[in-house]
């Protein structure tokens, strides 16, 4: 990728836009499994003129969250030249080899995505340190759903999306281990849910109540 090309992709307000993006980051993690409205247009461009594989949620949340000082690991699907050059470029990112050695990962799909073991837990003394996924390509899903309760959300509330077979089994132990454990931005076309440590997740009950 030409240094043209990735000049095309930052935004047209860097500071203002960003901001606005990592407020609804924070937002999201503050009320877990809610769907927010996320229309992220960086760089004012196509979504096409990303490079293939990054969607528009994906790089407006790497522009948002990222600096010179982040430690990024990027997923299969996402590892190739032209991704790492654009995170370089608009990020100034450490990309490291390891999920575990990252502050944040970026997953374009949840067929991508490792056992969350591999990516780092935090700390006894600095539990603030564990990784932050990032995952794209998260759509609702006709499936039983998955109910979710604790801080952030009055009672519970039950959601729908089509995530990894085992990912309740490795959430449940996620979630058990706090304050470690990693967060969890999902995105899809257009939207925004959080998942952070303190979120238990089960089976929801046939019958499901959207709140994605």
């Amino acid at each position: 990728m030409s240094d043209q090309q990735c000049s095309r992709l930052s935004w047209a307000d860097p500071v203002g836009q960003a901001q606005q993006v990592f407020r609804l980051a924070l937002t999201a993690l503050s009320r877990p499994a809610q769907t927010h409205a996320f229309v992220p247009c960086p760089a004012d461009t196509a979504a096409d003129e990303l490079p293939a594989g990054l969607s528009p949620e994906l790089a407006a949340l790497a522009l948002s969250l990222c600096d010179n000082e982040t430690t990024v690991w990027l997923a299969p699907g996402l590892d190739t030249e032209d991704v790492r050059a654009w995170f370089r470029f608009h990020c100034g990112t450490v990309l490291v080899a390891e999920p575990a050695q990252a502050a944040f990962a970026f997953v374009p799909g949840t067929e991508a995505l490792p056992d969350l073991r591999c990516f780092h837990q935090g700390e006894a003394e600095y539990p603030d340190r564990s990784t932050t996924i990032c995952l794209g390509g998260v759509e609702e899903g006709e499936t039983a759903g998955i109910t979710a309760s604790g801080p952030g959300i009055v009672g519970s509330c039950t959601f729908a999306c089509r995530m990894p077979e085992d990912f309740l089994a490795q959430w449940q132990s996620n979630h058990e281990q706090f304050p470690l454990g990693v967060d969890m931005l999902l995105c899809g076309p257009g939207c925004l849910t959080g998942l952070p440590r303190t979120t238990c997740l089960i089976p929801a009950a046939d019958e499901v109540s959207k709140c994605m």
